[in-house]
């Protein structure tokens, strides 16, 4: 018996099918635990910055949107959205009967409902939002209740992301690495978010003009339409950031 079904698993793997008559030779074949199946495909993504240059970092120690990657490769589960680069940001205003705050930006902002998005630059309004309706071409509203304060400035970007398709929920190893310089000696931080969730996080010191590497990685937990995306964060002022390589990963666990 063990040498028929060794029989059959290699030929398996060497034809990739194998048509055995169970009717007049059946085997009963026991296994000692579960069987997990794999199928023929892993569920990842890449996407890569190369020759990248200064990112601006207007308020310290928030958070912003990581945007300028191009898609690597990906398969069928993970898709990429370069995201929106960061532009100004002239009023809010009271929305939906206070419920929401209304963004009026200077230029068509081409967001949809559950983008995310970073606030920086403002007074009241630096944080992570997630876009609640397009209003029309400059305007969009975010879900944070009106408190009657109009900044009348500030930026908002959409990072470049991955998104989690249909059946691609789960947990997700995530590596990046990278390298680049500041011109100034500030503590930086590099972080990875799903949706509005920052999941991982470290920090990097520069000396002034220093040139470096450094990467991260972890575990997350992604249900469908899940985005996972990159930000940074100046701890120590408002000096820009440099990054000229990184790549950034994430494989299905």
């Amino acid at each position: 018996m063990r040498k028929l079904i060794l029989s059959l698993l290699l030929s398996a793997c060497l034809f990739g099918a194998v048509i055995y008559d169970w009717t007049t030779n059946p085997v009963t074949v026991t296994f000692p635990g579960a069987i997990n199946v794999v199928g023929n495909e892993s569920t990842h993504g890449e996407m890569d910055i190369t020759g990248g240059g200064v990112y601006t970092i207007n308020t310290t120690a928030k958070w912003h949107g990581y945007t300028g990657f191009s898609s690597g490769y990906l398969t069928s589960k993970i898709t990429f959205d370069a995201g929106k680069t960061a532009s100004d940001i002239t009023a809010m205003a009271t929305y939906d009967a206070g419920a929401t705050t209304k963004i009026t930006a200077t230029a068509a902002h081409a967001l949809v409902a559950g983008n995310i998005i970073t606030i920086t630059g403002t007074t009241n309004y630096n944080n992570v939002y997630e876009v609640q309706e397009s209003v029309d071409a400059n305007n969009f509203t975010i879900d944070k209740a009106w408190d009657t304060n109009d900044d009348a400035t500030g930026t908002y970007a959409q990072a470049s992301c991955f998104i989690v398709g249909t059946d691609g929920a789960g947990d997700y190893l995530i590596q990046w690495t990278a390298g680049g310089s500041a011109v100034a000696a500030d503590t930086y931080e590099f972080g990875i978010y799903h949706e509005k969730t920052l999941d991982h996080k470290i920090p990097r010191k520069y000396p002034n003009n220093d040139v470096g590497a450094w990467a991260g990685c972890g575990i997350i937990t992604v249900v469908d339409t899940d985005v996972i995306w990159f930000a940074v964060q100046n701890t120590t002022g408002t000096n820009n950031i440099d990054i000229d390589e990184i790549s950034f990963v994430i494989h299905k666990l």
